[in-house]
């Protein structure tokens, strides 16, 4: 054999070999290149360009064209520190004024409009969309990345959305592709709801979730109040856990660094149990019994309130709204001040004098106010239209209702914010004709939508995630200033790790809002993004458990469910007789073999989530927070399986006695240990979910928390986080064996 024949193609086999595997080449291979597919919110425009692809390892040093705003270093040091955390570099940041400065591989940061220089030098990019202060351009080539930001809000999700690309590069050690990403949002106002009705997030959690807010492009949070902001003119109203001015007013300076507003929401009109339910308040209230509303036509209504709403506003500097609640307002015109003048002007009339008080005070302080928008829809009869099926009424009762609507459009405030809200699927005529009248009346609008309402543990994704979509991009069409997505899961006392999905959906679709996913597409991004590369088994996990939620909810219950009051349990076994099944066994067996398919899924789903939780790339501790939900509703399949052998023993008792025989005192001590074991388990559970929950809340009420004993919902009837077993505590599955007749 030709021997130099056989080592010609064995060093031919070799650089082969080489070049695929990528160890012969000068950059990666076009496999591990990194482009915006996953970036979160999608962008507008993204072009790939062929050939070219960055490695984050090659950056030198961050350069500053001037005109940056009042904190200019900020983006670059945020910047600089993520390619830190994420590549051990220790970047320098430069200030330029020439591109002569410019050499190596580096970033270039500048806003054109600002800078002569940096106008001259991205004079071949395409400028940043106009009248659009969020927008930027990122040009990304072999050496350079060039960030255009329209202002200094556009650099900073530029900088943001480089941040994401640099994250993937190094979650699957890749380079950046070469691309030019031209990206602006469709909805200007882009927030969500921080609800602390029944509870106080940490103020540091708080701190970091603005940040990461901000990451994916939200730009403002309600901030709902209630009783845990320090009010120095009413402290008698101010719950044990709060959160003082001075520290409202850093977190408002700390959070507009990421250029995200805290909007403060007071309610003053209606849903107001938080403060009616003082003595001291009284005489304020719409019925002096019932702690709903306020009094519109007593003065000293407004003195009280604009005392709070002056308080949060001084606490807010240099935001531009304010949130005045203003819902579901369900006690009018029965005080005497109120019951005369509804019969003239109507309880719509009540309603605009409140409104026109509180906008008057608005002005005064520099705020537009936004304002929850079904009292006005319910009053001119058409409110029912935003979440029915149009029929062959809504013609007429639309024609009827703006009638009324149109009679008074100049008493609504012309530059306030009528924020149409709707937690099922929106695309219903109804919602379709608000948001024309508004917009053809030229009034701003948002619209709200909600991760959660009057749910436990975890949202329902079988819809929820689709309502988000479906009304964020109905506002967009209907060329909303923005919206909100609602959390209100401290109705029933969620975690604030269950938002995320939602508010990242939210953003999703406000920024972008034609962007072609699916629901199952976002999902696969949003864990993607969330927890990094190599975790998608997530969405059936998290699915999973959330379809376990109505058992936990409902299961022991011959009425209702946990959630609200009213509700009244299942009989258990007893030895008064025998049911018409003809035994306790047969009567519970349903139950007890829907609990062994509800554990066994329930352990699957949770499993999973941990397996995941220490190779997540982030929010890990979002992972154990669904992680110990999931054990604590095995823990309650557990206490249903425990009826079993009450069943048993309740059967076995009654056939004894029937036969005249004594049962073995033996049965009785088994069946208390079983139901003892099950009960302590479940407490157990509780009680390590409650401390994994209170790393980041702190611990709720308190033994001086005043109780509002009107409420209905879940978490407001226990001053700790006990409401979450409080129907098994009432139930009290032991108190009930150990009454049994032996």
């Amino acid at each position: 054999m030709n021997l130099s024949y056989k080592a010609d193609n064995y060093f031919k086999l070799v650089f082969i070999m080489l070049i695929t595997s990528g160890l012969f080449s000068c950059q990666k291979t076009e496999q591990s290149l990194i482009d915006s597919n996953n970036l979160l919110p999608a962008p507008q425009k993204a072009t790939l360009v062929g050939g070219e692809s960055l490695d984050p390892n090659d950056i030198e040093i961050i350069y500053l064209f001037p005109g940056l705003g009042d904190n200019p270093q900020f983006a670059a040091t945020l910047l600089k520190d993520e390619l830190k955390s994420l590549f051990g570099k220790d970047l320098s940041v430069k200030e330029i004024n020439s591109m002569d400065e410019i050499s190596g591989s580096a970033i270039v940061l500048g806003i054109p409009s600002a800078s002569e220089s940096f106008e001259l030098f991205s004079e071949n990019l395409p400028a940043p969309q106009k009248d659009q202060q969020d927008a930027y351009v990122i040009d990304i080539t072999e050496e350079l990345v060039v960030i255009s930001g329209a202002a200094d809000q556009g650099l900073f999700y530029g900088v943001q959305t480089l941040i994401q690309l640099f994250e993937e590069a190094k979650w699957n050690d890749a380079a950046v592709s070469g691309m030019l990403i031209e990206d602006w949002p469709d909805m200007k106002l882009r927030w969500v709801q921080y609800n602390y009705f029944f509870h106080l997030d940490r103020y540091e959690y708080i701190k970091e979730s603005i940040k990461k807010l901000a990451k994916y492009k939200i730009n403002g949070v309600v901030f709902e109040f209630e009783d845990k902001f320090q009010y120095q003119s009413h402290p008698f109203v101010v719950a044990p856990n709060n959160l003082a001015p001075d520290q409202v007013k850093e977190l408002t300076q700390f959070a507009h660094q990421y250029h995200v507003d805290i909007v403060p929401l007071v309610q003053g009109f209606g849903h107001a149990g938080y403060l009616l339910k003082h003595e001291e308040l009284k005489h304020l209230r719409e019925d002096p019994e019932i702690y709903q509303s306020f009094c519109p036509l007593n003065e000293e209504t407004y003195e009280f309130i604009f005392d709070l709403f002056g308080e949060t506003i001084d606490a807010t500097p240099g935001v531009d709204y304010f949130h005045i609640g203003g819902d579901e307002v369900r006690i009018m015109g029965k005080c005497s001040l109120c019951k005369e003048k509804m019969e003239e002007i109507g309880d719509l009339g009540l309603y605009l004098i409140w409104l026109d008080k509180v906008r008057e005070f608005m002005e005064e302080r520099g705020r537009k106010l936004v304002f929850w928008d079904d009292m006005p829809l319910k009053q001119a009869g058409v409110y029912k239209t935003t979440y029915n099926k149009a029929d062959s009424t809504f013609d007429r009762v639309w024609e009827d209702g703006e009638k009324k609507l149109n009679g008074i459009v100049n008493k609504f405030p012309q530059d306030g914010i009528f924020m149409r809200w709707n937690y099922g699927l929106a695309r219903d005529e109804g919602n379709y004709k608000a948001l024309e009248w508004y917009r053809d009346n030229n009034f701003n609008t948002m619209i709200a939508t909600a991760v959660i309402g009057d749910w436990p543990l975890i949202p329902k994704y079988e819809s929820m995630p689709e309502n988000i979509k479906s009304f964020v991009t109905l506002g967009a069409e209907k060329q909303a200033l923005g919206e909100l997505c609602t959390a209100w899961g401290d109705d029933s006392g969620n975690h604030f790790e269950i938002y995320w999905f939602g508010f990242l959906e939210s953003s999703e679709f406000a920024w972008s809002s034609k962007s072609p996913e699916t629901v199952d597409q976002y999902w696969r991004k949003y864990v993607y993004r969330f927890f990094g590369p190599g975790h998608q088994e997530l969405i059936p996990a998290f699915n999973n458990l959330a379809a376990r939620v109505p058992f936990w909810d409902t299961s022991l219950m011959k009425r209702g469910n946990k959630r609200r009051v009213g509700y009244q349990h299942i009989t258990l076994p007893n030895l008064d007789g025998l049911p018409e099944e003809g035994s306790w066994g047969k009567r519970f067996q349903p139950l007890l073999d829907t609990a062994r398919l509800e554990k066994a899924r329930c352990a699957e789903g949770t499993a999973t989530i941990k397996k995941h939780i220490s190779s997540a790339r982030g929010n890990a501790y979002n992972l154990e927070i669904f992680a110990s939900m999931g054990d604590f509703m095995e823990a309650y399949t557990d206490l249903v399986l425990s009826i079993e052998h009450i069943a048993a023993y309740c059967d076995k008792q009654i056939a004894a006695s029937k036969a005249g025989k004594q049962l073995d005192d033996s049965e009785y001590t088994k069946m208390i240990q079983k139901v003892e074991a099950a009960w302590n388990g479940y407490k157990t559970t509780y009680k390590e979910l409650e401390e994994l929950w209170e790393e980041s809340r702190y611990p709720k009420g308190g033994e001086d928390y005043m109780m509002n004993d009107q409420t209905i919902y879940m978490a407001g009837r226990t001053r700790d986080l006990s409401y979450l077993i409080l129907a098994e505590q009432e139930l009290d599955l032991v108190g009930h064996v150990k009454g049994l007749a032996r």
